[in-house]
């Protein structure tokens, strides 16, 4: 048998489910539309790509062609192979050279890649992330959401909190949270303009902004991406000083309650590492848990020392020089 590519402008849900089997995990990083909002916004080339065995399409894959190396998905937890086969390392030995001679008219033998995938197929695998999903398929808020989850949004709203949802109008708010957390927690924002041309851009699914308000400060924003009844908080934010008011309770409620009113099957909460603070603040969702695996070519340097280091200089920095550095160095680290 013989494995190849076809470009593939677009995909029909249809055919999707049908590579599928279960669209649970298919993601909005498996939507076509992605690949080119990532070029818009960076510069990177990309395609969504069919896979044929045998000149029969058997599954689907998008990826970006980013310093030489294959990507699927930057910026986002999700990417990687479509397909019911169960060969999935197999595949991708026989079309990762395909997809860099696509991409580099070059047919090197030594294919570097980066594959986020829930399952194992790389050389050299990082295995510490988890998403944390709830199954909400014909389902009501009151079945969804813990009771005692349920007491924190109405304690929320007691306090006088209230939550707006929409696009493009709500950037600039969204980012005045999203910048200031990720100051506090020591790490790069993506830029601003990657949030707008996902929400001018973004089709075959809801791209929205959530965000909380004490009066008419922004407390809590969250970027809510859907695809195939596939939902996901995206990039979720709250400012530090207000969380006594449960901000992020009110957030969640509102994009599970978006999910449910807009067909959904599955709403996930988005990346964390397998064991944290932030993982153990899902798991009272009554949330299940799925690794995702970041596959590598060769092993991952990282020196957690000089991170960590790296990290607390970052949360000194004056807010406008982070927001100007950050997104020079989300284009490197993704």
């Amino acid at each position: 048998m013989e494995y190849t590519i076809k470009l593939a402008a677009d995909i029909s849900p249809e055919l999707m489910l049908e590579f599928s089997g279960d669209e649970r995990f298919v993601t909005h990083a498996h939507n076509p539309c992605v690949v080119n909002i990532l070029h818009k916004t960076f510069g990177w080339k990309g395609a969504a790509f069919l896979v044929l065995e045998d000149d029969l399409p058997i599954g689907y894959l998008p990826a970006v062609f980013i310093n030489d190396r294959i990507v699927s998905m930057p910026h986002f937890s999700f990417g990687g192979l479509v397909t019911r086969r169960s060969n999935r390392k197999e595949i991708y030995l026989a079309i990762l050279p395909k997809l860099f001679a696509h991409f580099s008219e070059s047919n090197s033998p030594d294919i570097p890649y980066l594959l986020r995938e829930t399952e194992k197929v790389g050389a050299f695998v990082q295995e510490n992330k988890v998403i944390s999903w709830i199954n909400i398929l014909n389902k009501t808020v009151q079945q969804v959401i813990p009771a005692a989850q349920q007491a924190k949004v109405r304690k929320a709203i007691d306090n006088g909190l209230i939550c707006k949802n929409g696009g493009i109008e709500l950037l600039a708010d969204f980012y005045h949270v999203y910048s200031r957390n990720m100051l506090r927690l020591g790490s790069p924002v993506l830029p601003k303009l990657f949030f707008a041309n996902i929400l001018k851009g973004y089709t075959n699914g809801f791209a929205k902004i959530f965000c909380v308000y004490k009066g008419k400060t922004p407390v809590g924003a969250s970027f809510l991406m859907s695809y195939m009844g596939f939902f996901e908080n995206t990039w979720f934010s709250t400012l530090q000083n207000y969380n006594t008011l449960f901000p992020a309770q009110l957030l969640h409620f509102e994009m599970i309650s978006f999910a449910l009113l807009n067909s959904g099957r599955t709403y996930s909460f988005g990346r964390s590492t397998a064991g944290s603070g932030v993982h153990e603040f899902k798991r009272r969702w009554g949330t299940e848990d799925t690794f995702v695996y970041w596959n590598y070519d060769t092993p991952l340097k990282l020196d957690v020392r000089k991170a960590a280091f790296l990290s607390k200089i970052w949360k000194v920095f004056p807010l406008p020089l982070a927001n100007f550095l950050g997104p020079l160095i989300s284009k490197r680290i993704y």
